[in-house]
């Protein structure tokens, strides 16, 4: 989820543009596109081209970024990254006037600090800011702010994943969060460290801060998760030094409750912190994530599109499925990245069995939760579930393998290069061979040979990108082919 719609109305168009603009490989867009996709006139695009292009030189580093129209009707971005975009969408949550009204209701409406005090500390008048508070009300019950997917749908559960989400997505890699904070929380996170099998990578570090922020700011605000999650053979010796160090960090006054002390262990356990290896120790503390890895193997075996002799259990198929229902199961963030349906084709088109495979189970997994997936769900567990098949399953076990013999005439110098470059291109199941055998399916060298019957790709010189899209065509049709006589019973065509 974006929370663009809290920026003020000028500053939510801006970011919009931007995000256009930085997601086009030329970076240009026709004035009339960006008019008839976000409905605005050449009048507020004028002035929004004004206002970005000075917002762009606050967050500009040593290469200026910026947006001019040297061709009439073509706005060009220059420099205009993912990185810049998201910069400007900091500043623009940063002076939004509904942001102090969110933040004071997520932090510090049950604390002693009076509203009109905070209004004024943000340089707002009493009855601004009110008004804002209402219109924020307002703007988040439309937003679904309060609606979370996921099995633990108590409020006070939900409230801290949307919390997390929006200071992890838009503060991370620019600055640090509640800053007030800073000090506790490097605290904690140091003496937390020293509980972990290994170093903190850089997003786990900002991911532990920012969670443990918010778990302070909200039990500060008497705002508390109220249910404990855990069963007790999860409150087993790491628990107890996690609930130690929390406890001791905090001191005396504040003193988190099991439940608040499961929150975060649960966090830990099911992020990684703790390099969670154990399969029956999940299997026995974590019954859905279990059954929705079993289910996916079930339903794998039984659409046969791996060859008879593959060892599943060899594979580590399971133990990943297993990280990925971990996670979707129990403490559940929803994703601000891999959740684009645009890539799924790209997946489909190069895995098309692995694509079978996963919409299926996808399907199935309604009726094996208890709660609705959102689309941007459905899409990160896609991708999740495609890249643990990727990662685990040898091409050698697939049936959709494509067969590439590289005979080169100048000898095993060319040759060789080719191989290494293919291997760099290796996607869809591409099996190289050096020798022409009956199971052949491309054949790639500098001359045409009257001896091959099957698909011949021919390289004068190094293969350039357009080489390589025209061989990618080729194998998408050779296995479109195969699938079809593989799976004939299965419509292919979508």
């Amino acid at each position: 989820m974006y929370y663009d719609f809290m920026f003020n109305m000028g500053d939510n168009a801006c970011v919009s543009i931007l995000r256009l603009l930085s997601q086009e490989p030329t970076h240009q867009l026709q004035r009339a596109i960006i008019s008839e996709q976000l409905g605005l006139t050449n009048y507020q695009l004028n002035k929004y081209l004004v206002t970005m292009n000075a917002d762009l030189a606050t967050v500009s580093e040593e290469r200026p970024s910026f947006i001019d129209e040297v061709t009439k009707g073509i706005w060009t971005g220059h420099n205009i990254t993912t990185f810049i975009t998201q910069k400007i969408a900091l500043l623009y949550l940063n002076r939004s006037n509904l942001f102090p009204a969110f933040e004071y209701r997520a932090f510090y409406d049950n604390s002693d600090i009076k509203a009109n005090v905070y209004a004024t500390e943000h340089f707002q008048t009493e009855s601004t800011f009110y008004k804002n508070d209402r219109k924020l009300k307002k703007t988040l019950a439309a937003n679904n702010f309060d609606s979370i997917s996921g099995v633990n749908q108590e409020h006070e559960f939900i409230m801290r994943l949307r919390l997390f989400q929006l200071y992890y997505t838009t503060f991370t890699g620019i600055e640090r969060p509640l800053p007030a904070l800073n000090e506790l929380s490097d605290q904690l996170c140091s003496q937390l460290q020293k509980l972990f099998p290994a170093e903190l990578s850089p997003t786990q570090s900002v991911k532990l801060e920012t969670l443990l922020k918010i778990w302070i700011l909200r039990q500060r605000n008497h705002s508390l998760i109220e249910t404990a999650t855990l069963t007790e053979p999860l409150r087993d010796g790491t628990y107890q030094a996690v609930a130690a160090v929390l406890t001791q960090g905090l001191g005396p006054d504040l003193t988190p409750s099991t439940a608040e002390i499961d929150y975060v262990f649960s966090f830990l356990l099911t992020q990684g912190f703790l390099g969670l290896d154990d399969v029956t120790y999940v299997e026995q503390n974590f019954p859905i994530a279990t059954t929705l890895s079993t289910e996916f193997l079930t339903q794998l075996t039984e659409k046969a599109v791996l060859t008879e002799d593959t060892d599943l259990a060899s594979t580590g198929l399971y133990e990943q499925l297993l990280a990925v229902n971990l996670q979707f199961t129990t403490f559940y963030v929803e994703p601000t990245t891999f959740i684009s349906s645009d890539q799924v084709s790209f997946f489909k088109d190069l895995y098309p069995t692995f694509d079978l495979i996963i919409r299926d189970f996808l399907s199935a997994v309604k009726n094996l939760v208890s709660f609705d997936l959102s689309d941007h769900m459905i899409v990160n567990l896609y991708f999740s579930y495609m890249f643990c098949m990727i990662n685990s399953i040898p091409t050698s076990n697939t049936k959709d393998r494509i067969f590439v013999c590289v005979d080169f005439s100048e000898g095993p110098l060319y040759t060789n290069y080719v191989i290494q470059s293919l291997q760099a291109f290796n996607h869809a199941h591409i099996v190289i061979q050096r020798q022409l055998t009956d199971q052949t399916d491309i054949y790639i060298s500098d001359f045409h040979s009257m001896l091959v019957t099957v698909p011949q790709v021919i390289w004068l010189d190094p293969p350039t990108a357009q080489d390589w899209s025209g061989l990618a065509d080729i194998i998408l049709n050779i296995k479109q082919t195969r699938l079809q006589h593989l799976f004939p019973d299965y419509d292919w065509s979508d």
